[in-house]
């Protein structure tokens, strides 16, 4: 009589277990039967509404499931900007990567570089939002760098593209927000009474973000340090490019 029990326990333990799990079986078996255009047309339909999650579900069937053709390549770009809107930006560059190899002259390519330096601008864009600390010089701006050149890339290449202008105004704020990084790293220097590397950071920032608006402070900087190091022939020459640039620069600003 026991053993009976115990059975029938077993048994609707089994049963409870298979019920559990009956709904989760139940989507990866209708996803399975599911077509191209099908799965498509559901993603589709989960990216107007906003379930990102869901439609990079769907949207990873195909890619895996349906490698290749027209469907394949579209659904690859909604996959992209999916993981944009997800932050999932880890994933999203491996599928710019892979597609861009496989497909390096696809109509769509430009889309693809463009969204490559959106993702990696995005990634960073937090650091630049937060307040400068005093071991800014740690600091990695790779992404930033990234996204420059995943921007430039883009402009050089498909001048004519749709999404060129916006990333020349990216590129420009790029190019604005890493002189400013490396400023504050001049001004940490020179606040610890480290002139040359302060002088050398300001030197940078003149020689390889022109036209910043880092530029007149740098030179400022430099004026400063090379005054304080006592190598009064350098300090007049920036002063010199500065005035002559920047005429109604506030040396106060600095």
């Amino acid at each position: 009589m026991q053993k009976i029990v115990l059975v029938s326990i077993a048994s609707l333990m089994l049963i409870i277990a298979g019920c559990s799990s009956t709904p989760e079986k139940e989507e990866e078996l209708k996803l399975e039967v599911l077509t191209a255009q099908q799965l498509f047309d559901r993603a589709k339909a989960s990216l107007r509404g906003g379930n990102y999650t869901r439609a990079i579900q769907m949207l990873e069937e195909i890619d895996t499931r349906y490698p290749f053709g027209s469907i394949s390549e579209q659904a690859k770009m909604d996959l992209l900007y999916a993981y944009f809107k997800k932050a999932d930006y880890e994933a999203g560059q491996a599928l710019a990567d892979r597609f861009l190899r496989q497909h390096p002259q696809h109509d769509n390519a430009d889309y693809v570089y463009y969204m490559k330096g959106v993702m990696h601008f995005e990634s960073e864009v937090g650091f630049f939002k937060e307040t400068f600390q005093a071991d800014l010089e740690t600091r990695d701006t790779t992404n930033l760098e990234a996204a420059f050149d995943n921007f430039k890339a883009l402009v050089e290449v498909y001048p004519e593209s749709k999404y060129s202008p916006d990333a020349r105004k990216r590129m420009i704020q790029i190019r604005n927000l890493l002189a400013e990084n490396q400023l504050h790293i001049a001004r940490y220097y020179m606040e610890r009474d480290i002139y040359v590397a302060a002088a050398n950071r300001a030197k940078y920032i003149v020689e390889n973000f022109p036209q910043t608006p880092a530029v007149p402070h740098a030179l400022d900087m430099l004026i400063k340090a090379y005054n304080i190091l006592e190598v009064q022939e350098l300090a007049e020459q920036y002063r010199k490019v500065l005035l002559l640039n920047y005429p109604d620069y506030d040396f106060a600003d600095l």
